[in-house]
């Protein structure tokens, strides 16, 4: 039997199904459903803090300094979460060229967040 007529099969491995995954495959696989819960997680994270800020904002005490404090504090881990679980998903998810989508997304976040407390301050 010629060299060019065995099986281009690396050393050690047995040739597998074109439908079989290899171990480090279904791993990586692993990885990035992983990846992804806790991507999703911070965004609702988020969320959360930002439900917080707005708690605050309705309160009756509300222009108190400490309760300005609490507001800024919390809009502030709003937006890093958001920041940190829509990049996560930007770097599983999207193509190369729009990988910067998350930065604007975060962006509008802060900002609406931030609009959004202060129209409550001001009524």
């Amino acid at each position: 039997m010629a060299a060019d007529d065995s099986p281009s099969v690396p050393s050690g491995r047995a040739p597998r199904a074109p439908g079989e995954r290899s171990l480090w495959q279904v791993r990586a696989a692993q990885l990035r459903a992983r990846a992804t819960r806790q991507a999703i997680v911070q965004v609702l994270l988020g969320s959360v803090f930002l439900v917080g800020a707005l708690a605050y904002a309705r309160a009756p005490d509300h222009h108190a300094q400490s309760s300005l404090a609490w507001m800024a504090g919390l809009l502030v881990l709003s937006t890093f979460d958001v920041a940190v679980g829509l990049r996560t998903l930007a770097r599983l998810r999207l193509r190369r060229r729009s990988q910067g989508l998350w930065i604007a997304a975060t962006a509008a976040w802060g900002l609406l967040a931030t609009a959004l407390v202060g129209f409550l301050l001001r009524s």
